[in-house]
Order: C-alpha cells, then structure tokens, then sequence
C-alpha cells in the first residue's frame, strides 16, 4: 500500500475536516403552510340539509374539499389548520345549551389524511362541543390517521430533517392561565435542544370584526417576548391584518378555510359591512431558516390570497387560489387592520397571485440566508 507524503496527507487531513464543518454548518429550511378556520362537519339540525356539508362529502366525495391546495399542501414540509370541531359518530353528551355545535364523522379524518394536512390545533371554543366524549373521539381518530394535534399544555414537537419544532395551540383565556408556565416551557425546549423555534397558534378575538382590538395585541406581544418565533391566531371568521414584532411575523385572524359551520358566505360584524367577510381567506407559507446545528436564522413569508368558495353568497366548501385582479380586495382587508407597514404587491405565478415579504432574520447579528436573493 502506497503511503501519503506527510504534509500531503496533512493538507488531506484539513481538507475532509473543513469539509465536514461546512456539512454540519449547512443551511436547513422547513416549509410550513398555515390555513385557517376548517369545520369538518355542520350542527346537527342542518346535517341532512342539501347544502350543508355532509351533503358535499356525499356527492362531491371527500377529495372535494381541499382539491386546490393539494399541490401546495403535499409539496411543503408541514402543513397546519385549525380543526374546529369534534369528530365524532354520535351526539352523546352534546352541550345543547350552546348557539353552535360542530360535528363531523370520524370518518371524515380522510379529508385531512387524503389532502396533505399533517396537523392540526383543536384549541378552540368547539372541540367540547360534545363535551369530553367528543374531543377524545377527536383525538383518538386523528393519532390513529396519523394527523399531530396540539392544544393548551398538550403542544407537539414536530421533526423536519433534524429541525424540531414545537407548535403550541391556545384557546384565549389559557393564554392567561398559563401566563408562567409558556416562557418557562418555550426556554426550556429551546435550551434543551429538544425544539429550535416555537410556533403557536391561538383562537382568539371577536367574529367578523376586521380589527383586531390592542388586547390582542398585547397578547401578540407577550408571546414574542416570551419566545415564540411566530404567532397565527384564528376565530373572527374573517380576514384581519398583521404585525412583524422582533422580526417575529403575527397574523391576527387567518379567517376562514374549509367550513362547514355556515351554508353562507357572511359579513362583517353583525353580516353588513361587505369588506368584511367570511369569503376572503389565505394561505400562508412560512420557510424558517436554521443553521445545520439547529440554530434559528430567520424566516420568509408568502401570503396567497384565496376565496372560501366560489359564490360570494353561497358557501361551497372549497376553497381557491385567486388571479392578482381577484386578490386585489383581499390584500385591501389584510392591509386594513396592518399598522406600520405597506404589504407587497400582489404578484402572479401560473394564475396564482401571491404576496412575498422580505426575509426577517432572527436577529440583527444573523446574515441572510445562503438562497436568499434579498428582493
């Protein structure tokens, strides 16, 4: 066997050793995709209705719904909803007393299995709609399915080549009860190692207002200060705007998405204002940067404004993708209730508009990303 001059297999030896800490030290990136509102299901008394729900899963078959965002959902690395509703084959222990109670069949879980919808929150004021037998058949049929679920103290770790990200859901008034327990359980994660950045999703504000209120900026707030790297809250059915707060972006209110709760399109606060309205929805793609050790860089945002259905009066239960003439009043309603900043202009890809934001990195001292191109 022919041996190595010294100083060769020495220059040799430097070379695999910096070849290595580049491979340690390689960028990672996680795609997240976040949609709002999604009740898979109707209340009881409308469930054999022609229009409700249940009837679109009979005739148009469960593929249906999210039909148009398939490609997006099952080309990302995470995608996530708020599931607002139980999933349940029986009405046992229903809160009668309550205005709305949202079930669907378990069976239903197939919506979100055949769609590319990898997790959910159930934090929300419908998952005990049907009291405890109903948010454990929930549950119960989601891990069977394969679909995460977080809410309240019960958050998930989920893991993207070697990246872990903790997603917390919160209903509002555990938001104040567990006022020590977030930071405290955000810094132990992230010093842990166990997570390297910190989501949550809370359901929170007023239905069909297209403000949010300073209390729930306040709580936007508090949970950028307590560690999350990004905020998503849900519950006013409508649109509401957003705010980069330590370049931690928070969107207020997603609106809705796929719901089954109401058979029409409504507006505003009390249904009259018609700039607000539960027709106006999005997607939003959030790419988190790391480096190959786990360490948070940064994050880029995509906004693709959508409709909730196809009829502005009607709803159809699936939502679509909008052309940049179509997305004009969405942007406008997002823009409404964004203090501080002007959004990006609606662009078009394949008929498709979007809104791309700069990269927000995690701090000052961290430099853009390797594949960021800085527009």
């Amino acid at each position: 066997m022919r041996k190595i001059p010294g100083a060769a297999a020495l220059i040799l030896l430097i070379l695999l050793l910096l070849l290595a800490a580049a491979g340690a030290q390689a960028e990672k990136t996680v795609l997240i995709t976040f949609a709002g509102d999604c009740t898979l299901g109707s209340e009881g008394t409308a469930m054999k209705n022609e229009d409700s729900f249940f009837a679109f899963a009979e005739k148009y078959g469960y593929d249906y719904f999210f039909a148009n965002f398939r490609d997006m959902f099952e080309n990302d690395d995470i995608t996530v909803v708020n599931l607002e509703g139980v999933l349940s084959d029986n009405a046992y222990m229903e809160k009668k007393h309550k205005a709305f109670r949202f079930r669907g069949k378990t069976d239903f879980v197939k919506i979100l299995t055949g769609s590319g919808v990898d997790s959910v929150s159930i934090a929300n004021n419908h998952i005990m709609d049907f009291s405890s037998q109903g948010a454990e058949s929930t549950k119960k049929v989601l891990d069977e399915n394969g679909i995460q679920w977080f809410w309240n103290e019960e958050y998930r770790i989920i893991e993207h080549d070697g990246i872990r990200i903790a997603f917390f859901g919160l209903e509002h008034s555990k938001f104040f009860s567990l006022q020590s327990w977030l930071p405290r359980t955000f810094r132990e994660l992230k010093q842990s190692g166990k997570a390297n950045a910190v989501v949550v999703y809370v359901h929170t504000g007023i239905e069909y207002k297209g403000e949010h209120e300073n209390r729930i900026a306040a709580m936007a707030n508090d949970l950028v200060g307590m560690g999350a790297d990004l905020v998503l809250m849900s519950h006013p059915h409508v649109l509401q705007g957003m705010e980069i707060i330590n370049n931690r972006t928070v969107f207020y209110s997603l609106g809705n998405f796929v719901f089954g709760g109401n058979s029409a399109i409504r507006y505003g606060k009390y249904h009259k204002i018609k700039e607000v309205t539960s027709l106006y929805s999005m997607a939003v793609q959030v790419k988190m940067s790391f480096t190959g050790d786990g360490e948070y860089l940064g994050q880029r945002v995509v906004i693709w404004p959508a409709y909730t259905s196809d009829d502005p009066q009607v709803n159809h239960y699936q939502p679509r993708l909008l052309t940049a003439e179509e997305a004009k009043p969405v942007r406008e309603a997002i823009q409404r209730d964004t203090q501080g900043f002007t959004l990006p202009e609606l662009k078009e890809e394949n008929g498709s508009a979007f809104m791309e934001f700069p990269y927000l990195a995690a701090t000052s001292a961290v430099l853009m990303p390797e594949d960021d191109d800085g527009d």
